[in-house]
């Protein structure tokens, strides 16, 4: 049957693009590969977006620039890595305290998984806050998919709105317990006191801040901006100018910085506060580039779900449905949200910059399905996420060692609610990657999950296999993909 004019036209667009991309990181790589230092410049994301781009309209210019900058060999970018050898930046597999790597070249080296921006191969596990010698002495960390992860800031934020806006008004006149819960996820409960302070020990798997964090996989960071930044810091050696000047105005310790961040700047304490590592670069990262990877990031394309059409499978798949509510799993990777507003305001933190960008999930993601209507029953719209948002206590198996130094800020065996969504591309499962197929990750969970893996295991094996062909529907959009 012959497909529909629209289709045929998106899809020439996607291939152009796709094979477009696909020459200029081939030429990069045979540059590079003779000389390293050609690329230095030509590379620079956002130097040459800005002059090569501006026939496009500002969120196309800033999509193009982000993705180039996901994809681009950052050995040859000046500023990558804290070394620097004859033979190029000198990297550390196993991270060396909070230093960091840096341990890979790009983003995209750990992030195809599935497809592009995906989930990373466990060989491709981060080996982080080691000895810089000893795989033993690091925590293992396996990249995790980055599709959807718009929508995932945007409802966080949303979520957090609530959150703090129960505390808001004035003191009152006796100790009064405010209950935390929005859409019916509990996030437990503070005590306003009358001399304005908040008690919050009763808080449950959320800092006493009241900011969700969906990302990282202990909820470290509300924002795609921080959650980038933090990454090139940590794995790519290139510092965020940002950063920068913040700890040169107000002290080592940002207020928005999460504790790896700042970790690595007290690792980095003395010295020209802009040139932390002390390379003798500085604006490795900068602010537009923070800017152009942040709205990439937010504009990746959304995980759908994609039953079965055979018959026999569908049915499995509606068991699998009725099995991950009845053994609990919906109780922790609660299905469904519903988001009110499906813009997001990306903005500059420099002083003398203007940029602001407004995104919106229904007519602005790229290369994917965008977020769909608003559904007028339910009064907003749904984000189909398998998370509740929050960290539980997943036991001592799946715990990561107790700290050699410091306490932690976050438990050891406490880790977010991975979201589900996007499930089938992504494997392997869990933080370590150590599970191969979901049926694994299912009995390693522990913890607050220990019943549900009991009633799992206590289900008829037909029932098992049923609810992992549910799983196995939670996948992201089939696009046309080009090899050579």
């Amino acid at each position: 049957m012959a497909m529909p004019m629209s289709v045929q036209t998106d899809l020439d667009q996607y291939i152009h693009d796709t094979l477009e991309s696909q020459d200029v990181r081939r030429i990069g790589r045979f540059i590079a590969a003779v000389e390293p230092s050609e690329l230095s410049n030509d590379l620079h994301p956002t130097r040459r977006k800005a002059s090569a781009k501006q026939e496009l309209e500002p969120i196309e210019a800033l999509f193009q620039a982000g993705e180039e900058l996901f994809e681009t060999e950052l050995a040859v970018v000046y500023g990558y890595g804290h070394e620097w050898t004859p033979q190029g930046p000198k990297m550390h597999r196993v991270h060396r305290g909070a230093k960091g790597g840096p341990d890979s070249f790009s983003c995209r080296s750990c992030h195809h998984r599935g497809g592009d921006d995906g989930a990373g191969e466990y060989n491709e596990n981060a080996l982080v806050a080691g000895d810089g010698v000893s795989v033993r002495s690091a925590l293992e960390r396996n990249p995790p998919p980055l599709q959807g992860a718009g929508l995932l800031q945007i409802l966080a934020s949303e979520v957090t709105a609530v959150l703090q806006n129960n505390i808001s008004g004035p003191p009152p006149s006796e100790p009064t317990k405010i209950p935390l819960i929005v859409q019916d996820v509990d996030f437990g409960s503070v005590t306003r006191m009358p001399d304005g302070t908040i008690d919050t020990k009763d808080l449950h798997s959320i800092d006493p801040d009241l900011i969700v964090k969906p990302f990282g996989w202990k909820g470290t960071h509300s924002s795609l901006r921080r959650f980038a930044e933090e990454a090139f810091q940590v794995h790519h050696g290139m510092e965020s100018s940002v950063l920068g000047w913040h700890r040169r105005f107000f002290g080592p310790q940002p207020m928005f910085a999460s504790q790896a961040t700042r970790d690595i700047m007290g690792a980095f304490s003395d010295g020209d506060p802009l040139d932390l590592d002390r390379d003798g670069v500085r604006g490795e990262l900068s602010e537009s580039m923070l800017t152009a990877i942040s709205v990439y990031l937010a504009l990746l394309p959304l995980p759908t779900i994609e039953p079965p059409r055979a018959p026999d499978l569908l049915t499995a798949y509606r068991q699998g449905q009725a099995a991950f509510h009845s053994v609990g799993c919906a109780s922790c990777h609660k299905p469904m949200w519903i988001l009110s507003s499906p813009t997001w305001i990306e903005q500059s933190e420099a002083q003398n910059s203007a940029t602001r960008v407004t995104l919106d999930l229904r007519k602005d993601i790229r290369n994917g399905p965008p977020l769909r209507n608003r559904d007028a029953e339910i009064q907003g719209y749904p984000v189909l996420l398998f998370s509740d948002l929050r960290r539980h206590d997943m036991g001592s198996e799946l715990s990561d060692p107790p700290p050699k130094t410091a306490k932690p800020s976050i438990a050891p065996s406490y880790f977010l609610t991975r979201p589900l969504w996007g499930l089938a591309d992504s494997a392997p499962y869990l933080h370590d990657g150590r599970a191969v197929t979901v049926a694994d990750a299912i009995k390693f969970h522990g913890g607050e999950a220990a019943e549900s893996r009991r009633k799992y295991l206590a289900l008829p094996v037909e029932t098992q296999r049923a609810l992992q062909v549910f799983l196995m529907s939670l996948s992201r959009a089939s696009l046309p993909e080009v090899s050579q």
